[in-house]
């Protein structure tokens, strides 16, 4: 390469390509390294200094190099300016041995009393973080449509048909003679109604568990956080419009008052199973939080322990009110309700 300009000609160009945003090299015909800017000496992680008369190669990956020399040689035979491996991941070694996404773009050196090669040589790895961003972003995204597609399928589909199997069993049961069989289209008719209260809830999260500060993503990040209290994850169950018929402020107490109700089942109950009601019926709101562990003390009042406090001075400023209950069969029931805006 010529440069056959006056000292003060030189330093201005060495300056020059010192600015360049992407790195230069240049390596004469047998693949040595004969000139390289500042910005290629830091992506390569050497002294600029050590890369003149360094073999290019040795900035080619380790398992690209037997094939990289008749690569180089072939290109500076064809004497054309091209991008180097077009539509392929390239990486170039750095000195620590680790590698970095690069493009590359080559031009023969011509007119001038020594050949070699000129590479353009560019860091794409923000590039390839950003678009690794928007891959996971989209595939989000379309994971958020199919669980939306799934809860419209269940909510108009599998609910409805559920819905018109319970009325035709209780049909059956208020026509039936046998007691026995009265009995068992009775219990059903109550699985029936249990499923349809679960697969409501499973509508809810799918729905809206996807969306950003919904009340669906808060119940669940709270029950799912629940599970390191507890050691093993609470059941939630929804019934009726939850998410549309409260206020902010109902709301934020009602996820206080759930932290707080999980966090003493782990605490005091030594329960194994723990499940979550939340209703919404026009009117008011429930919220119950149940157990199978040792149950109520015999001495023991709402007014007894700061956290139930705390709960019950929530209920009473928004209304309503709160209560621990021992359950008939085993454990404990935690019931809060506040009346519903109109």
């Amino acid at each position: 390469m010529s440069r056959d300009v006056g000292v003060g000609g030189v330093a201005q160009v060495d300056a020059l390509i010192d600015q360049l945003p992407d790195g230069l090299l240049v390596c004469a015909p047998d693949g040595c390294i004969t000139l390289v800017n500042e910005t290629m000496a830091s992506m390569a992680g050497y002294p600029r200094a050590d890369l003149i008369g360094m073999p290019l190669d040795l900035l080619v990956p380790s398992e690209h190099r037997d094939r990289h020399a008749s690569l180089r040689q072939g290109f500076v035979a064809d004497g054309l300016t091209r991008p180097m491996g077009p539509g392929l991941l390239l990486t170039l070694e750095r000195r620590d041995g680790s590698q970095l996404p690069v493009e590359i773009s080559l031009a023969p050196i011509v007119g001038t009393t020594s050949a070699g090669v000129v590479a353009i040589v560019r860091d794409v790895s923000e590039r390839q973080r950003a678009e690794q961003a928007l891959r996971t972003s989209n595939e989000l995204l379309s994971l958020a449509d199919e669980r939306e597609r799934i809860a419209r399928d269940l909510h108009d589909t599998v609910l409805q048909r559920l819905f018109g199997l319970g009325l035709e069993l209780q049909a059956l049961a208020i026509r039936g003679a046998n007691p026995a069989i009265t009995e068992r289209l009775d219990e059903a008719v109550d699985e029936i109604d249990l499923i349809i209260r679960e697969i409501r809830t499973a509508v809810f999260t799918l729905g809206a568990a996807s969306r950003n500060g919904s009340l669906g993503q808060i119940l669940h990040t709270v029950v799912s956080q629940a599970k390191r209290v507890l050691g093993f994850p609470p059941r939630l169950r929804l019934d009726g419009p939850v998410e549309t018929s409260m206020t902010p402020e109902i709301r934020a107490e009602l996820i206080a008052t759930l932290r707080e109700a999980l966090t003493n089942v782990g605490r005091h109950s030594g329960g194994t199973v723990a499940e979550v009601e939340l209703r919404a019926d026009g009117h008011l709101l429930t919220l119950r939080v149940l157990d199978n562990g040792r149950g109520v003390p015999s001495s023991f009042d709402t007014a007894s322990g700061n956290g139930l406090q705390n709960m019950a001075e929530r209920a009473r400023l928004l209304g309503g009110g709160c209560a621990l209950l021992a359950r008939p069969e085993r454990g404990t029931e935690l019931r809060w309700w506040v009346p519903l805006p109109h």
